[in-house]
């Protein structure tokens, strides 16, 4: 028997059957690409305006809610009906679709996140063939099903779009976010197949290997694994002759454990055990190496499956805690307890099919760049392809996968349920043997947003049937179904009910994860008050900022439109109040200038640096050590950007960095210096306590060393008088020392008064005690810093040098001075300059160095900014 796998990927034409806006496109018309969907044709061919650009996306929502067709054919060899198997693979349509082969309607497909697998043996034809697939607008079949159904919710407790978007199974930021457009695809926007078998019938089968998973059990030491190799194989009638190969390489290339052969027995299943004696494990990057030994099984009918995987022992850790309420949430990987910092990710493109290996790799690399060692995959977007969660193995960045809800009452009928059974498994199966995985957590906020909108919900209410009565039917999914799935299918990846989850209330600081948005949203906390928010494992919280001026240039081209406050400003910020957060925030922390539009991309950026700073150096000083795991871990809302615009991300469209990304790479970093103006004062009964600021005359100082050996250091601290750039002595402080920080975790290290702390900013540094490299450096400043004067002389200077090949531009300055940003101008053309750090604080007497990474300046020069720099002009006045 042979088997043969054709691409059905030339020849497609698209158009649209319903006759909204004059019926664009209603004639047949070539695709630009496959997959595709139809936004992206209608832009190939002039049809619509970019929807990225300006408000263009209002002039393209009637595409979300049009019909449209592809319509290909290809040609089929000569097959012997008699001895032939023929399955039509459509690995992902988008979203309601009737799929028509030769005039015989083969497929309904509803569900965007699913493979269909469909034997067109009967319908295929020798010679041509035409293949349909006729696509009807999600919206209005959402609302259809929300009619059938019924929704629970009262019509306002949804955002995001109305609440059709929670009956069907479809991504669900194409109804619109609050960091992007609305944009509701349409369109076969993943590979589709052909695949045959000649001699099936023949032989009785068409044999298929399918279902291949590994579990992995270990010896306590981790010094023996067995692996356990479990497969399933479609065939009608199993016999000796159809054994299956099972082959385990090691990293090298090399085989390990033998070629094992063995027979499907009477279920179509096959498993055998290999056993790997001091086998090579796999870590996330910030604690070891990435091994990938790789599984391949073969058939003798020439179908073989396989991948890659690491070998590494998951576990998630949730004990009582010594010195804190409640449970840690920690992950531990191979033994070693795990510090979890990175960010969130949603999806880089509405429009899917543009996105490629190449796009995912810059990104993940990007995040790896910043050490940033745990994605966590939003449920608002997908369970990303193949090559995403390929390239975190690669990387050694774990994976907070969700499933796919997200702010949501969603139903719970007996066919919604089963679709979404059906979607978990495939999702599980299909992604769910790579090392990176660390968790299933079973929504984004649908818990939170039961408890802020009061939906029928008692915790301890175990009945099923009470579930399916109240207005909060959908904890059959998170409670029974997707547990279900991944104790069958996840092996040792454990699930989560939702993201945040645990405790008395889903975002309880002592148990579980929380998603911490009192700062920024709902009260609009100081960020200050990050401190307060302390918890056991933050999974998501943010604060927005500007992208560059070189991404609102791309998205505004009109030039009178280039300002915070014009109509187009503001369509490419979604994020709901952000006029009245962005002056408050700033009026509350630092004099600021929002013109000209430089200006406020500059001071936006800084206080979302800022923000960012006080909560990466409080909660990363909460990892103090076994049982004392107060927090660990550390999720950004949000990594990426998905268009030009102004959101939470830390880079923007075009792969600019922002201040607050390098912030986070600092914090981090193997190892750190972490201060804290501690509270020694407040005004008496007869002050308001807004008047004035608090007194904090003390400083407590700590490091965190990221290794798993104990390191030596030399702790240096330097205190200067902001005004004068004089240095300022503390007194009864030892501002030398060498001290020894403890693997793996936070070690206080100092504390002391500051000499006239109002005017006094502190520096702390650890270098290396045996090499004197330095390591970590960090400076603290009075608040609030729109009361702080600085130097009237302050002169902040670079210069560019070269060392070993690379661009380095040098710092200094002869005063202290805040949120220095190096940048190339604008004017220069060009993408900016990928520096390796940036935004940094300076004191006199020392350099600090930018390195200039990948493409180096182009022969381009470079300019400064820093805080209240604009006061430093020319005719400027107070």
């Amino acid at each position: 028997m042979s088997t043969k796998k054709k691409a059905l990927s030339e020849n497609w034409k698209f158009r649209q059957t319903t006759t909204l806006n004059n019926k664009t496109a209603k004639e047949l018309l070539p695709v630009s690409q496959f997959p595709t969907v139809a936004h992206i044709d209608l832009l190939h061919h002039g049809l619509i305006k970019d929807p990225y650009l300006d408000a263009n996306e209002l002039e393209s929502l009637w595409v979300n809610d049009a019909d449209w067709e592809y319509v290909t054919s290809f040609w089929q060899p000569e097959f012997d009906e008699s001895d032939f198997k023929a399955e039509l693979v459509c690995e992902g349509l988008d979203t309601i679709c009737t799929v028509v082969l030769n005039g015989t309607t083969i497929l309904e497909a509803r569900n965007m996140h699913i493979e269909h697998r469909v034997d067109v043996t009967t319908c295929l034809s020798p010679g041509p063939n035409t293949l349909e697939l006729k696509f009807k607008n999600a919206p209005a079949f959402a609302k259809a099903e929300m009619k059938r159904i019924g929704y629970k919710g009262n019509g306002t407790d949804v955002h995001f779009g109305g609440p059709e978007r929670l009956f069907v199974r479809k991504a669900q930021y194409h109804w619109g976010w609050d960091w992007g457009p609305a944009l509701n695809t349409c369109g076969p926007w993943k590979p589709i197949w052909l695949q045959t078998w000649d001699g099936a019938h023949k032989t009785g089968d068409g044999t298929r290997i399918t279902d291949l998973k590994i579990r992995q059990h270990f010896s306590d030491d981790l010094k023996s694994v067995k692996l356990q190799v479990i497969a399933k194989v479609e065939c009608e009638n199993p016999s000796p002759e159809r054994a299956i190969l099972v082959l385990i390489k090691n990293p090298g290339g090399g085989q390990v454990g033998g070629t094992v052969s063995l027979s499907p027995d009477s279920a179509d299943t096959f498993s055998t055990e290999i056993e790997i004696r001091y086998p090579e494990l796999w870590f996330p990057f910030t604690y070891g190496e990435q091994p990938l030994y790789e599984v391949i099984c073969s058939s003798p009918f020439n179908d073989s499956k396989g991948f890659k995987f690491g070998i590494r022992r998951l576990r998630l850790l949730q004990h009582p805690l010594k010195k804190e309420p409640g449970t840690s949430f920690t992950f531990e990987i191979n033994n070693v307890r795990i510090f979890a910092g990175g960010a969130c990710w949603i999806p880089c493109d509405y429009l899917l099919p543009r996105v490629t290996e190449k796009r995912l790799r810059d990104w993940l690399t990007l995040a790896k760049s910043g050490n940033q060692a745990m994605i966590r995959v939003w449920g608002g977007g997908l369970v990303e392809s193949d090559d995403f969660y390929n390239i975190c193995d690669e990387l050694g960045i774990l994976v907070w996968q969700d499933f796919l809800f997200a702010c949501g009452d969603y139903p719970a009928s007996a066919d919604f349920v089963a679709q979404i059974k059906a979607e978990a498994e495939q999702q599980v199966r299909r992604v769910g043997h790579h090392a990176c995985l660390a968790i299933w957590a079973g929504n984004n906020e649908d818990y939170m947003l039961a408890e802020k909108w009061g939906w029928e919900y008692d915790m301890k209410d175990e009945n099923e049937e009470n579930w399916a009565k109240s207005n909060f039917p959908s904890r059959l999914i998170y409670e029974k179904v997707l547990p279900d799935v991944c104790e069958r299918l996840a092996g040792d990846v454990p699930y989560w009910r939702s993201s945040p989850y645990g405790g008395s209330t889903s975002n309880d600081t002592t148990v579980g994860d929380t998603h911490i948005w009192d700062v920024w949203h709902g009260k609009m906390s100081p960020y200050q008050s990050y401190k307060t928010y302390t918890s056991r494992f933050v999974s998501e919280f943010g604060f927005e900022s500007a992208p560059s001026l070189r991404v609102l240039h791309l998205a505004i081209t009109q030039p009178s439109e280039r300002h915070w406050q014009s109509l187009s400003f503001d369509a490419h910020d979604k994020g709901p109040g952000h006029q009245r957060r962005y002056p408050m925030y700033s009026g509350e922390n630092f004099r600021f200038q929002f013109n000209p539009l430089s200006s406020f991309v500059y001071c936006s950026q800084f206080l979302q640096a800022e923000a960012m700073s006080y909560a990466y150096n409080h909660w990363r000083r909460e990892f103090r050590g076994e049982g004392e795991e107060n927090c660990s871990g550390i999720l950004v809302w949000q990594l990426n950007d998905i268009w030009p615009g102004t959101s939470w991300a830390l880079v923007d469209s075009e792969g600019g960095r922002k201040p607050s990304f390098f912030i986070t790479k600092r914090a981090l970093a193997k190892v750190v210096v972490g201060m804290e103006r501690v509270l020694t004062e407040q005004d008496g009964n007869y002050m308001t306590g807004y008047s004035y600021p608090e007194k904090r005359e003390k400083m407590e100082v700590w490091g965190v060393n990221g290794h798993l050996t104990n390191l030596k250091v030399t702790l240096k601290i330097k205190a200067f008088d902001i005004g004068s750039g004089e240095e300022v002595v503390i007194p009864d402080f030892e501002t030398e020392r060498e001290v020894v920080l403890k693997a793996n975790q936070s070690t206080e290290l100092a504390a002391f008064k500051i000499p006239k702390a109002e005017t006094t900013v502190i520096a702390a540094y650890l270098d290396d005690t045996s090499t004197n490299t330095r390591l970590a450096r960090w400076i603290s400043w009075p608040e609030p810093l729109k009361f702080v004067k600085f130097s009237p002389s302050l002169k902040v200077t670079h210069e560019l040098t070269r060392r070993e090949g690379n661009e380095i531009v040098v710092l200094k300055s002869n005063a202290p001075v805040k949120g220095v940003v190096v940048q190339v101008p604008i004017e220069d053309g060009g993408k900016d300059a990928a520096l390796e750090d940036n935004f940094v604080d300076l004191v006199p007497g020392e350099e600090v160095e930018i390195w200039v990474g990948e493409g180096g300046l182009g022969g381009r020069g470079v300019e400064t900014r820093f805080l209240c720099d604009w006061e430093y002009k020319e005719g400027f006045v107070l």
